[in-house]
């Protein structure tokens, strides 16, 4: 195996274990499981790194100089004129468009938690604006009621 097919197929399997992060991070996001996110978030940070230290040797492996293209990739493998290659490209550019495809809809996933968010904080807000308070039966109690006296509070 030459080197470029080492470089493509250890792209792959970053490429790979990347899905695979941004997979459980949507179906936790799904669950609500929010103390898993930061774990995920450093593993996905670390591929993140990994990724690009691979696709920087790449692009080193086809002298390419930025910025760099699918187009330049292509052409470049092309030249190189070794059984497999194109192959192995059309699986990286497959897991490519997976990975962001995955990760916008985890990025839609996120806003909607935060519209949620924002809005049971901006309802809380209102009612303690209000100065209102609840009781033990759940119902909120005014404080500062004017049909109140001192001696009722």
């Amino acid at each position: 195996m030459s080197a470029l097919h080492e470089r493509l197929d250890a792209l792959s399997g970053l490429l790979r274990r990347l899905l695979e992060t941004i997979t459980r991070e949507g179906e936790v996001l799904q669950g609500g499981d929010a103390e898993a996110l930061p774990e995920l978030t450093a593993a996905k940070e670390q591929r993140a790194r990994a990724l690009a230290s691979a696709w920087t040797a790449l692009t080193d492996e086809l002298n390419l100089s930025t910025p760099v293209t699918r187009q330049a990739i292509e052409q470049a493998l092309d030249r190189r004129s070794e059984p497999g290659l194109a192959q192995a490209w059309s699986v990286i550019l497959g897991l490519i468009d997976e990975t962001q495809r995955l990760n916008r809809l985890n990025g839609r996933l996120i806003e909607e938690q935060l519209r949620r968010t924002q809005s049971a904080l901006d309802i809380l807000q209102a009612a303690a604006s209000q100065q209102a308070l609840y009781g033990a039966d759940g119902h909120s109690v005014e404080l500062l009621s004017s049909q109140r006296s001192i001696d009722e509070a």
